[in-house]
């Protein structure tokens, strides 16, 4: 096999256009500059260097097994995430196909072709003076086989570009498979906890449904002993009925909470032992102090936006690269055979190959204008980048006021319903002492089951705070250190709650 030896002055005009091709890069600006703030304007803010919070996993910290079993089941079936792990997927497979173009690429052939033709005088003439006879017939069956490859030298980066572009693309697309795991985890948290606090909601007038059918009942004796009047039995009987009319409500809040908890875990029915075991609602911890710098570490949303810009860059770089003149290396070996007739004479290997440029000359601006648009997406991308991130910003503080307010209420309401219960027991007394009417003995009893139903209301609203914080902050599942599989959740059955139960309720 003959050996190429490329001549001196083609290795140094190779090493030229390869020192050209390695100035074909850009500075990328910072980013989050003049966007982020030093501090929280309503929440905690730790100090630079400091340990930071942990905020995986949060929901654990509840202590709350049927919780942790209902997110591990909605993370394990989801079809979201089944689908956002899919695009995970081809998109790093796209990436391995676009890095496979940097190196020699090989192209096998191979052909038959089969001639039969006449060869020689014919026998002689007819009367007619027509030639007749046949020649002698020859057969040649003709083989070919070979191997063409090319190999493009990346001078000014275009290749390299292209691969850039494709991971940048592949880990946006991890980024947003981290997204969707965490708000489906908030989600499962944000559903249980409608669910408790319904429950909650539902326990309080189930009290007072009972409370007002022991005071009608004990108007009733009233009226027969002669100490109270058809009015008053009237009115009893009305709060009786407005208290059970609380009812169905809160059992529609139940029901709606068990269906989206069975669609996020990946089934079809409401789990009827949710219903059965009713735990109070999640204790939830606030998250410790963070910083607002914390949000492009800890945010997927963040995290993608920059990787966006990322690959925009990549691909305004792989249109630059285009304007400028293309070095391909390119090579074929073909091996020919007669296999009907004689061998072919001469040499039966051919090996052919050389280098070839390509130079763009006139396309009537086509690449300027590409790469003039790739330069527009770029600035795109980081002006969407910095709007993610004032968003995030914005999330996070709304969040963090809303949470310390509703916070302050709930004490209020606490104690509220403190004095409301006090004071219902002081109108219970006062009334068979005969010190009050029943009147004031009703208004006592409605302040306190109103506080009662307020305070639920505003526990549950500080719980969804809460969850809404830690997604504001982007806090979720761990992440994961690969890809498996995925495989459909086993469904969340009596069995699997009443092993969660068995260790404790909390």
């Amino acid at each position: 096999m003959p050996i190429f030896r490329a001549p001196a002055r083609s290795v140094a005009l190779l090493s030229s256009f390869t020192i050209l091709g390695g100035c074909v890069t850009r500075e990328m600006p910072r980013l989050d500059a003049g966007v982020l703030p030093s501090t929280w304007t309503f929440g905690p803010t730790t100090r630079p260097g400091s340990p930071q919070a942990d905020l995986v996993d949060w929901w654990r910290r509840s202590r709350d097994p049927i919780l942790s079993l209902l997110v591990d089941r909605a993370l394990a079936g989801n079809p979201l995430i089944e689908e956002a792990l899919y695009r995970v997927r081809a998109a790093r497979a796209l990436a391995r196909a676009d890095d496979s173009v940097r190196y020699p690429q090989g192209t096998p052939r191979a052909g038959v072709e089969i001639t039969s033709r006449l060869v020689g005088p014919p026998s002689g003439l007819n009367e007619a003076g027509e030639a007749q006879g046949q020649g002698t017939r020859r057969t040649v069956g003709i083989v070919q086989a070979g191997v063409d490859a090319t190999w493009e030298f990346d001078l000014f980066g275009r290749l390299g570009s292209q691969v850039r572009a494709a991971e940048s693309n592949a880990e946006a697309s991890v980024e947003e498979l981290e997204g969707v795991r965490i708000t489906l985890a908030a989600d499962v948290v944000r559903t249980y906890v409608e669910l408790r606090g319904a429950q909650r909601r539902r326990s309080v007038i189930i009290s007072d449904i009972a409370a007002r059918r022991q005071l009608v009942e004990l108007v009733n004796s009233q009226r027969v002993a002669g100490l109270a009047g058809e009015f008053d039995v009237e009115r009893a009987k009305a709060t009786f009925e407005a208290a059970r009319a609380r009812l169905p409500v809160a059992e529609v809040a139940i029901d709606t909470a068990l269906q989206r908890l069975a669609i996020l875990v990946g089934g079809t029915t409401a789990n009827l032992d949710l219903r059965r075991i009713a735990n109070r609602i999640p204790n939830l911890m606030p998250p410790g102090a963070t910083l607002p710098a914390d949000l492009v570490r800890m945010r997927p949303d963040v995290r993608r936006s920059e990787k966006v810009v990322l690959q925009r860059a990549a691909l305004a770089d792989v249109a630059y690269a285009e304007m400028f003149p293309r070095l391909t290396l390119a090579g074929s070996i073909e091996v020919r055979a007669n296999v009907l007739a004689m061998p072919i004479a001469g040499t039966p290997v051919t090996i052919s190959g050389g280098p070839g440029i390509s130079v763009p000359l006139f396309d009537w601006g086509q690449r300027r204008a590409v790469h003039d648009a790739r330069e527009a997406g770029l600035k795109e991308a980081i002006a969407a980048y910095r709007r993610t991130v004032l968003e995030a910003v914005s999330d996070v503080e709304i969040a963090l006021a809303t949470a310390t307010q509703v916070l302050r209420r709930v004490e209020r309401l606490r104690t509220a319903s403190e004095a409301a219960r006090r004071a219902r027991d002081t109108a219970q007394k006062l009334y068979h002492e005969g010190a009050i009417g029943l009147t004031e003995r009703l208004q006592a009893e409605t302040d306190f089951r109103q506080a009662e139903f307020d305070l639920a209301e505003s526990s549950e609203a500080y719980a969804i705070s809460i969850v809404t914080l830690h997604r504001s902050l982007g806090a979720g599942p761990r992440r994961m250190p690969s890809l498996p599989a995925p495989t459909a959740a086993p469904p969340l059955a009596a069995s699997n709650l009443a092993a969660v139960m068995s260790d404790g309720r909390p």
